[in-house]
């Protein structure tokens, strides 16, 4: 269904992003790594689940969203469950992948069908390198490359234990049965951490097929809703739908939590939105709230709320000085605002910043000063 708030697995629950889907698939089938990016909310994980089943590949799907200072069990444990899923999805050849697997140092696998327990033996730390070479030799032997995916990828920047990007650069210059899968929505900071563009990257100067998701436009806002109620045999009017197309910006994640909450309650959606915008911006509420907690300098915050109009670096400038009643270095400056763009926080066009999401926007608004 259009309207239900797990990510989608199959073609017809997206709406509206063959292109996108077509290219990612593009990109798998011929290159070793390939990126997904794009702002949170706009579809990254129901693309790569849709392009993942349709290709029809063996995959390691890894959710590697980590708290702010991850363990290494916190990590192994997000690989032992991945590894699980991977050996019990192929049921016909599940001996001979754990046989392959098994012999990774650090790895012991065990078959009591169907449940499939991967634990970590030894003192040592997982071989990353050998886990890969192993998924080779498994498609190797499959006459197809395994995918590995790995969702929310910046977050690999916390593990210190493993340098991934040498660890992918490994993979792209000698796995030819393995291909690599990077979604982010903290777009900037992923690229950084690939080090697409620094001569000191073991990535530096490969090719990387870079997919990006992106907002509905109005029209397809009003579309993507009207569907998704007749899908769901409920009459919304025509106006309220409109209201919820401007109000939610093309953040296809919201006009789905936005649907979904009318079909839950449709008393919710019979003349406003706004039961339902407030729903959307607690949640934004906590993300932020969240943001600014990890973050040390308190100008985040007044930054965050002076962006919640659209303005020029000078007008940026302007205002907090004026609020902290003291010049502020435009380095500095430079530096606050590249690292809320690197988050897709806020987003810059026209040489003019503002909070990319409008619910964020608004959850911006809310927050005390």
């Amino acid at each position: 269904m259009l309207f239900s708030v797990r990510p989608k697995e199959r073609r017809e629950e997206l709406y509206d992003f063959e292109k996108e889907l077509e290219e990612l698939k593009k990109g798998v089938r011929k290159c070793p790594l390939t990126v997904l990016v794009g702002m949170r909310r706009t579809g990254k994980t129901s693309l790569l689940k849709v392009a993942l089943s349709e290709l029809g590949n063996p995959y390691v799907y890894l959710d590697t969203r980590l708290s702010a200072n991850p363990t290494y069990r916190d990590f192994m444990n997000i690989v032992r469950e991945s590894l699980e899923s991977f050996v019990r999805r192929y049921t016909p050849l599940r001996r001979r992948v754990a046989e392959v697997l098994r012999g990774v140092r650090g790895l012991s696998i065990t078959l009591s069908p169907p449940s499939v327990d991967v634990v970590w033996r030894g003192g040592g730390r997982l071989e990353f390198s050998q886990l890969l070479t192993a998924l080779n030799v498994v498609g190797s032997e499959l006459g197809e490359p395994v995918i590995i995916a790995f969702d929310e990828a910046q977050e690999l920047r916390k593990v210190g234990w493993v340098s991934f990007t040498r660890l992918f650069a490994y993979a792209y210059d000698n796995l030819e049965n393995v291909r690599i899968v990077l979604t982010g929505s903290e777009v900037g900071l992923l690229l950084k951490f690939l080090g697409v563009d620094s001569r000191e990257s073991p990535l530096y100067g490969r090719y990387i097929h870079v997919v990006t998701t992106r907002r509905l436009s109005f029209e397809e806002s009003v579309d993507f809703l009207i569907k998704g109620f007749e899908e769901a045999g409920i009459t919304i009017p025509h106006q309220v739908i409109e209201d919820a197309a401007k109000t939610f910006g093309g953040i296809v994640g919201w006009l789905t939590l936005f649907g979904y909450s009318c079909c839950t309650k449709p008393d919710l959606c019979t003349e406003q939105v706004d039961k339902v915008v407030k729903i959307a911006v607690d949640i934004a509420k906590q993300e932020i709230e969240n943001f600014l907690e990890s973050r040390r300098s308190r100008r985040y915050k007044t930054l965050l709320k002076t962006l919640t109009t659209e303005r020029s670096w000078s007008e940026v400038k302007r205002r907090l000085e004026d609020i902290e009643g003291a010049t502020i270095n435009d380095r500095t400056l430079n530096e606050l605002l590249n690292t809320l763009i690197n988050l897709s926080i806020i987003e810059k066009t026209n040489d003019k910043y503002v909070i990319a999401d409008p619910v964020t926007r608004k959850a911006v608004e809310e927050l005390p000063s």
